[in-house]
C-alpha cells in the first residue's frame, strides 16, 4: 500500500521566505499554481503507464504535455514580476497533493484529477479574475483563461472514459482529497512559504510503479511476425512498409517508458521536463500514426499485437529510477535508437514515395522531422544530465561505438535466421563453442540466445507465416507498390 514516508520534523521555528521587493499576492499565487499544474503532470506521469485502453494511453501522454504547457505559461508569467519560478512554496501543498497522488487505483487518480483538482483550480483562477483588476493584470487573466480552456480535451476524454468503463470515484478517497485541498484554502490564498518546503508531489512517498504497463485489449491475439519482417527487410520493400506501420504503432512503448523517466527526472531543470514531455507526446503520436496507417487498410491491434516491448506480462513493481538510470535511458533513445535510424528512415521514405504509397512516405517524413528535434534534445541536455547524475564520459564517442555494435548484433541476428532456414542450426551461447564459423566470422550470437532461438523457430510456424503473408497481401491488394520487384537491396535493420 502506498503511504507517506515519515516526515522529517525540524526543531527550529518555521521561517517564512522574505518577500522580494515589488512582491505581490499574484506572484505568490503564480508560484503556487505552477506547482499545482506540475503536480497534475506528475500524477499523469506517475500513474499513466497503467492505462490499458489505447485511447487512455494516448490521453496520458497528450495530457502530460498539456500540463507541461500550462506549467510553463505560469512560470513565464512569474518571471515577469520579476520572480523565480523555482522559489520554494509551503510544504502544506505537497502534503495536500500527496493525498490525491496516493490513490487506490489509476482510475481513482484520474477521477480525483478531473472531478476534484481541475475544478478546484479553475475556481481559484475564476476567483482571481473576478477579484483583481482586469487592466492592471490583464496578462495573468489571459493566461488563466488559456489554462482553463486547455483542460477541455482532458475533461472530454474523462467523460468518455467514465461512460465506457462505468467508473465511479472511490468516495472515501474523494473525501480525503476534498479535505486536503481545503487545508490549503483551495489554492485561493497566498499561503506563506515556510519550511519544510514542498518537494515534487509523490517524491517523499513509497509510491512504486507496476512493472507491467496496462494491457491493450486484443493485444495478445496475433502471432509474432517480427522475425519474418527482419529476415525479409533488406530484400522486400513490402516487408519494410509493413514493418514501419507496426514499428511506429509499437512506439507507444517508448512513450510509456518516458512517462517513467519524466516522473523521476525532477533532478533536472524545468526546461528538460518541458522538452521531454513534448518528446514523449511525439512518441505516443508516432504510435497512433502507425495504428492509423494499419487501420487505413482495415487492420487493427488484434492483427499485429501490442505488448509494450514485452513488458505487458511482467510481475511486481519497478524500483525508483536514479539520476544515472534516467541518463542511460535518455542516452539510449536519443543516441542509439533515434540517431541510429535516420539513414534507414530516409531510404524507406524514398522507397515508399517511389513505389507510389504517398501516405506511408508522408508518415516517414513527419517522423523524421520529430526525430530531428529529439536528437537535438539529446545534444542540449545530455551533458547537463551527466553533471547532475554524476556521470563522466564522452557520450558522443560511446554512441558511435554503441550504434556500430547494435548494427553488428542486428546483422548477426539476420545471419542466424538465414543459417537456421538453410541448415536448421540454432544459435548457441558464447560458452557453447570457441570455434568461429559463418557470416561475420562467428556462429555465436551475443545476448539472449534462448530468445533468438525461439525467434528462429518462429520462422517455421506455419500459422505465423500464413498470417504474415496475409498482411502483406492485404496491403498489396489495396495499395500495390510499383517498385515491389525493382526497389534497391537495402542493409539489414540497424538494431
Amino acid at each position: 500500500m502506498n503511504v507517506l514516508l515519515e516526515a522529517k520534523v525540524s526543531n527550529t521555528k518555521p521561517r517564512p521566505l522574505k518577500r522580494r521587493r515589488m512582491g505581490t499576492d499574484i506572484a505568490d499565487l503564480l508560484a503556487i499554481w505552477q506547482y499545482v499544474e506540475y503536480s497534475a503532470m506528475r500524477v499523469l506521469t506517475g500513474w499513466g503507464r497503467e492505462a490499458g485502453h489505447w485511447n487512455d494511453k494516448l490521453a496520458m501522454c497528450h495530457h502530460a504535455w498539456l500540463q507541461a504547457e500550462s506549467t510553463d505559461k505560469l512560470r513565464s508569467r512569474l518571471e515577469m514580476f520579476p520572480g523565480n519560478p523555482d522559489t520554494p512554496i509551503s510544504g502544506r501543498f505537497e502534503t495536500a497533493l500527496n493525498v490525491l497522488f496516493l490513490a487506490p487505483t489509476w482510475a481513482d487518480a484520474m477521477g480525483a484529477l478531473h472531478e476534484i483538482l481541475y475544478p478546484t483550480l479553475s475556481a481559484a483562477y475564476e476567483h482571481y479574475i473576478a477579484t483583481s483588476h482586469p487592466v492592471h493584470d490583464a496578462p495573468t487573466h489571459k493566461i488563466l483563461r488559456e489554462l482553463m480552456d486547455a483542460k477541455a480535451p482532458q475533461v472530454a476524454w474523462f467523460q468518455e472514459f467514465k461512460a465506457r468503463e462505468d467508473f465511479e470515484l472511490n468516495l472515501e478517497y474523494a473525501s480525503r482529497v476534498h479535505a486536503a485541498l481545503g487545508d490549503v484554502e483551495h489554492f485561493r490564498v497566498p499561503i506563506p512559504a515556510t519550511e519544510p518546503f514542498a518537494a515534487p508531489v509523490g517524491k517523499n512517498t513509497n509510491f512504486r510503479m507496476k512493472n507491467a504497463p496496462g494491457k491493450v485489449p486484443d493485444g495478445d491475439k496475433a502471432p509474432n511476425i517480427i522475425p519474418f519482417l527482419e529476415n525479409d527487410w533488406s530484400t522486400s520493400v513490402e516487408a519494410r512498409r509493413l514493418y514501419f506501420m507496426i514499428g511506429y504503432f509499437w512506439e507507444m512503448g517508448v512513450a510509456e517508458m518516458q512517462l517513467r523517466w519524466l516522473y523521476y527526472a525532477d533532478f533536472m531543470p524545468w526546461g528538460f521536463i518541458r522538452d521531454e514531455a513534448r518528446h514523449m507526446w511525439d512518441e505516443s503520436r508516432h504510435g497512433h500514426s502507425g495504428l492509423t496507417r494499419l487501420r487505413n487498410f482495415g487492420l487493427d491491434i488484434e492483427d499485429v499485437g501490442y505488448n509494450s516491448y514485452g513488458a505487458a506480462n511482467a510481475e511486481g513493481e519497478l524500483p525508483p529510477m536514479t539520476p544515472k538510470d534516467v541518463y542511460e535511458a535518455f542516452y539510449n533513445v536519443t543516441q542509439i535508437a533515434e540517431t541510429g535510424y535516420f539513414k534507414t528512415k530516409g531510404y524507406c521514405f524514398e522507397d515508399f514515395r517511389d513505389g507510389g504509397d504517398e501516405a506511408s512516405a508522408e508518415m516517414m517524413q513527419f517522423d523524421i522531422i520529430d526525430e530531428t528535434s529529439h536528437t537535438e534534445y539529446g545534444r542540449q541536455w545530455l551533458e547537463v544530465m551527466m553533471e547532475r547524475a554524476g556521470v563522466s564520459e564522452d557520450y558522443k564517442a560511446r554512441a558511435v561505438k554503441d550504434r556500430q555494435e547494435a548494427f553488428r548484433k542486428a546483422g548477426d541476428k539476420v545471419a542466424a535466421y538465414r543459417r537456421f532456414l538453410t541448415t536448421g542450426e540454432l544459435p548457441r551461447t558464447p560458452e557453447a563453442t570457441q570455434k568461429s564459423t559463418g557470416e561475420n566470422g562467428s556462429s555465436v550470437i551475443p545476448g539472449d540466445s534462448a530468445s533468438l532461438a525461439k525467434f528462429c523457430q518462429q520462422l517455421q510456424d506455419e500459422h505465423a507465416r500464413a498470417h504474415y503473408e496475409r498482411l502483406l497481401q492485404i496491403l498489396r491488394d489495396q495499395c500495390p507498390l510499383s517498385n515491389a520487384t525493382t526497389a534497391p537491396l537495402r542493409p539489414h535493420l540497424p538494431m
